[in-house]
């Protein structure tokens, strides 16, 4: 079974002796994989998977476990490389998925408690729920990946970080149906940079804080991104009654082109519209916005900061914004609650609803 040939190589190339090891998926080939893990610890300081062929998963019916949470799992490797080129293709088959609730659905690529880890060039598409999802992770550098899916194409975020810390992603294109990067709690030291995002959700840090949880991110920034027909901009979400922190954070040169909502700060994040309001909060400081400029297809407001009023917001700067509507006889709005900070008299749409 192909299975079993993924898994023989992956089993010869981590027990190959020290030095490097590389598995190669041939070009012009096709695989139908089923579920697997690549395990580790390795004994190679290097191991290069190249993906030049495509891998295709099975259709939902077709799936031998209904509960399996990825499809392709990478666990415990140092030094890993996954590489791909202009002919491979990872492709989720996720449209028999996407009807059905979102915890059932696997993630595609899921690689969790990996260090020295690189994800490039890779071509990856149709998802049944997260594309990748690196968590626990340390020393990862993302680049030169184009990954698609519908607009309409449920919780297919592109990238999501979980408690992983040292992470690079750049010069990428993200079309999906959700959030093209999502950054979730425990995540730190984080650049995003050259990344090209719509349709989808925007870049967000969240959501934070569900059920109650204790939350931490810090030390992120999101440089010269440009976000295209998004439902979002640059966000950051949590939900009522949790707790923690999301600070240090830092949006710079980024351009919107008809981006719905360009700027967002929401502690009430309630998809479901149906949350009690509860009092405690994550809190949300250390908020910089430098040179975002661009268009704005909202009819309401293109800049949103709406804070808790137990936790508000605080050292949020505006500096270089300027943000135009795409209708001819709609304005550009700034609409804040429960949020300090300052921003330059330049701003458009002007923000003068900061506390100082």
């Amino acid at each position: 079974m192909v299975r079993q040939a993924f898994e023989s190589a992956w089993e010869a190339g981590c027990r190959n002796g020290p030095g490097s090891a590389t598995i190669t998926v041939p070009s012009g080939k096709t695989f139908l994989v089923f579920p697997i893990q690549f395990g580790g610890p390795c004994r190679p300081y290097n191991i290069n998977f190249e993906i030049l062929g495509s891998i295709v998963a099975p259709p939902k019916t077709a799936w031998t476990s209904k509960t399996a949470s990825s499809w392709l799992k990478f666990r415990g490797v140092v030094g890993l490389k996954v590489v791909g080129n202009e002919q491979g293709l990872i492709d989720g088959q996720g449209a028999s998925w996407w009807g059905q609730g979102g915890d059932q659905r696997p993630t595609a690529m899921a690689f969790t408690n990996c260090r020295k880890l690189e994800i490039s060039g890779l071509k990856h598409i149709n998802s049944p729920k997260f594309h990748l999802s690196i968590t626990q992770s340390n020393g990862v550098n993302v680049s030169s990946n184009h990954i698609i899916a519908p607009p309409n194409s449920p919780n297919t975020d592109g990238i999501d970080l979980f408690s992983s810390t040292n992470v690079l992603i750049r010069n990428s294109i993200i079309q999906t149906g959700d959030d093209c990067i999502a950054i979730k709690g425990g995540t730190s030291n984080v650049t995003i940079d050259q990344v090209a995002c719509g349709p989808g959700h925007g870049i967000s840090i969240g959501s934070l804080g569900q059920g109650g949880k204790y939350d931490e991110v810090e030390a992120i920034r999101v440089n010269n991104c440009t976000l295209n027909g998004t439902t979002n901009g640059v966000r950051i979400k949590t939900w009522q009654g949790g707790s923690g922190f999301a600070r240090n954070i830092h949006f710079s040169n980024i351009n919107f082109v008809a981006a719905n909502r360009p700027v967002i700060i929401d502690q009430f994040y309630c998809p479901h519209k149906e949350c009690n309001n509860l009092t405690s909060a994550v809190k949300v400081s250390e908020v910089t916005y430098t040179g975002l400029v661009g268009t704005s297809s909202c009819e309401n407001a293109t800049v949103s900061f709406r804070c808790s009023d137990a936790v508000p917001c605080t050292n949020i700067t505006l500096n270089g914004v300027d943000i135009t509507s795409t209708g001819p006889h709609n304005s550009t709005t700034a609409i804040c609650l429960n949020a300090y900070g300052t921003a330059n008299d330049t701003t458009s749409p002007v923000v003068d609803c900061l506390i100082k």
